[in-house]
């Protein structure tokens, strides 16, 4: 069977407490074992090991937190505490003038549970462009990104839809519709590249 394990008590905050809540159903209903909220200890080969005591593994994926590039310490750009580059609502980089950052090499002022994701990284350049014509321009940008968290959590036979803003917070239960849908949405945001 399928263990998932995170430190946090509470995985997936990020996307509003309806849509954790649907998760953790959704794991329960496919009989996925939960190890939440102690810290990884390490692996061996075959078996994960917390604080909270360890379980056996056949396979073992891991994604490790987001921190910034190892480039970054060549350089002189300010950071953030998790070593991204630290950027205002504009998408600038403080003390560089015309210099902006977007997507997930930057640290953005905002909601803690702002998203690193695709979506934000368009947003964020969009942003970033009308600003860098701004400045280009001797005017003081203005425009800042929205910020939105909107992604569909896909089980390969239904899709969960989760939106959050800092005024809402919408999570539908998974339909098969929406697991169609992001299949659309993937090949569609994708094709220019293909």
């Amino acid at each position: 069977g399928l263990t998932f394990f995170n430190p946090m008590p509470n995985p997936g905050n990020r996307l509003g407490e309806r849509a954790v809540k649907r998760l953790m159903a959704e794991m329960d209903k496919r009989n996925i074992k939960k190890q939440l909220g102690h810290k990884l200890v390490g692996f061996e080969a075959d078996k994960v090991k917390t604080e909270g005591g360890e379980f056996a593994a056949d396979l073992i994926i891991f994604m490790p937190g987001l921190t910034g590039n190892v480039w970054f310490d060549q350089t002189s750009l300010p950071r953030s505490p998790g070593g991204l580059i630290k950027a205002d609502a504009q998408c600038r980089i403080g003390g560089f003038p015309a210099v902006y950052v977007v997507g997930d090499s930057g640290s953005f002022p905002g909601p803690d549970w702002m998203p690193k994701q695709a979506h934000m990284a368009d947003l964020q350049g969009e942003t970033a462009a009308a600003n860098l014509l701004t400045e280009l321009d001797g005017k003081t940008p203005q425009q800042t990104f929205k910020v939105e968290l909107l992604c569909i959590v896909d089980s390969l036979d239904a899709g969960m839809l989760v939106r959050r803003t800092p005024d809402s917070e919408m999570s539908l239960p998974p339909l098969g519709l929406m697991h169609n849908a992001k299949a659309f949405f993937e090949s569609w945001y994708l094709r220019k590249y293909r």
